[in-house]
C-alpha cells in the first residue's frame, strides 16, 4: 500500500498521546510522501504545534451535548480532504464511526473495534508504545521504533532556559498531582520528602496544571527558597521543555511520567492503583517504579477518589526516605553532584 493522505485519530488521556508521539514519526518514515494529519483533545494538540510530521492537527472536543455536534462538523471537515486511510489508536466506538462516516476506504485499528477494513490483532502485555506499533507493523518493510518524542518551538525552549538561569544544583521536577484522588502519592509524603532535601544541594520544581497550583502550594509551604511552583504558569509543551531540563523527574502515574520519558528525563513514579500491566509505565532503563504488592492491585483503571479497602497501602508504604535514598542514588550517578560518602 502506498498511503498518501493519512488520518491519525488518538482522542484519549494526555499520557496515552504523548504515547502515540513514536508511532506519528515511524508513520512518516515509512510514508515519507504522505500527508498525515491528527485528531486529538484540544488540551493535547497544543503538544503537536512544533511537530515536523504532522500537515494538520484537528482540535477535537468530545465531551457533552456539545461533542455530538462536534462529531458531525468534523465528519464534514474529514470528508473534504479525502483521506485513504486512518488509523485510530484510541479503542472507541465513535473513532470508528468518525473513520467510517467521513468515507475513509481503509480504516485501521485494534481487532476490539468496529467497522474496520483492516484490524489488527495486538498481543497482551504489551508496553502501550508497542501496541500502537503494532497497528503500523503489517503496512512497513522496517523495525520501527516506538520511541516517545516532543518537539519544542525556540520560544519554548528560550522560557525553560530562562526558568532554570543560574541554577547549578541538582534539579528535581516534582508533580504531585493526578485527576484521581488515589493516584497522588500522599502531600504529607511530599512535604515530608521536600523536608528531607532541604539537606541536600538541590532545587525542585513543582510542575501541573492550574488544578494542582494549591496542591503545590501547600506542599512547599516555607520552603520556597529552594522550591518554584510552576503549576499552572506553564502550557504543557512548556513544562514538558522544563522537564526536559530537569535532572530527574518524580511523578505518580499521570501525564508528567510520560512528558519526562518523551524528552529522555529519567522518572521516579508512584503506581498505587495501577499497574504495570496496563503497559503505561515509565520505559527507560534507569526509570523507577515505586509500588507495593498487594491483592487489591488494581483496584481500577484509573483509580478512583477513595481506597476500596480504606487503608490505601498501595500509597502509604512508599515512605518519603525510600525516594530520598533513590534520589541519592541518581545524584551519585552524576559526579557533578556526587557529593555523598
Amino acid at each position: 500500500m502506498n498511503f498518501k493522505k493519512v488520518l491519525v485519530i488518538q482522542t484519549a488521556f494526555i499520557g496515552d498521546v504523548i504515547l502515540s508521539t513514536g508511532f506519528i514519526r515511524e508513520l512518516k518514515k515509512g510514508f515519507p510522501d504522505a500527508e498525515i494529519d491528527l485528531i486529538t483533545t484540544p488540551i493535547s494538540s497544543k503538544l503537536f504545534t512544533s511537530n515536523p510530521y504532522l500537515k494538520r492537527v484537528y482540535p477535537y472536543d468530545k465531551k457533552g451535548i456539545s461533542g455530538v455536534f462536534n462529531s458531525f462538523k468534523l465528519i464534514r471537515e474529514l470528508r473534504k480532504h479525502g483521506y485513504d486511510a486512518a488509523f485510530s489508536l484510541h479503542l472507541s466506538t465513535r473513532s470508528s464511526l468518525i473513520m467510517k462516516k467521513s468515507n475513509i476506504p481503509i480504516r485501521i485499528g485494534n481487532t476490539k473495534m468496529s467497522w474496520l477494513t483492516h484490524p489488527i490483532k495486538v498481543p497482551k502485555g504489551l508496553h502501550m508504545i508497542h501496541r500502537y506499533i503494532c497497528l503500523l507493523k503489517p503496512f512497513i518493510e522496517f523495525d520501527p521504533n516506538p520511541e516517545t518524542e516532543l518537539h519544542f518551538s525556540k520560544k519554548e525552549i528560550e522560557k525553560s532556559e530562562q526558568i532554570i538561569l543560574n541554577d547549578e544544583k541538582f534539579k528535581i521536577g516534582i508533580a504531585p498531582g493526578s485527576i484521581w484522588e488515589t493516584k497522588r502519592w500522599p502531600s504529607q509524603y511530599f512535604i515530608e520528602l521536600i523536608s528531607l532535601l532541604k539537606k541536600i544541594n538541590v532545587t525542585l520544581y513543582f510542575i501541573g496544571g492550574r488544578e494542582d497550583y494549591n496542591l503545590s502550594e501547600q506542599i512547599i509551604s516555607e520552603n520556597s527558597d529552594y522550591c518554584n511552583n510552576l503549576a499552572g504558569k506553564l502550557s504543557l509543551s512548556e513544562s514538558a521543555a522544563l522537564i526536559k531540563k530537569m535532572n530527574v523527574m518524580i511523578t505518580n502515574d499521570s501525564a508528567p511520567l510520560h512528558m519526562a520519558n518523551a524528552v529522555k528525563t529519567d522518572v521516579i513514579s508512584f503506581f498505587g492503583p495501577t499497574v504495570k500491566k496496563f503497559g503505561c509505565y515509565p520505559y527507560h532503563q534507569n526509570d523507577i517504579i515505586f509500588e507495593i504488592d498487594l491483592d487489591c492491585r488494581p483496584c481500577g483503571t484509573h483509580g478512583g477518589n477513595a481506597c476500596t479497602e480504606s487503608h490505601f497501602r498501595c500509597m502509604r508504604e512508599i515512605t518519603p526516605q525510600k525516594v530520598l535514598e533513590s534520589i541519592i542514588t541518581y545524584m551519585r550517578k552524576n559526579e557533578k553532584y556526587n557529593t555523598f560518602n
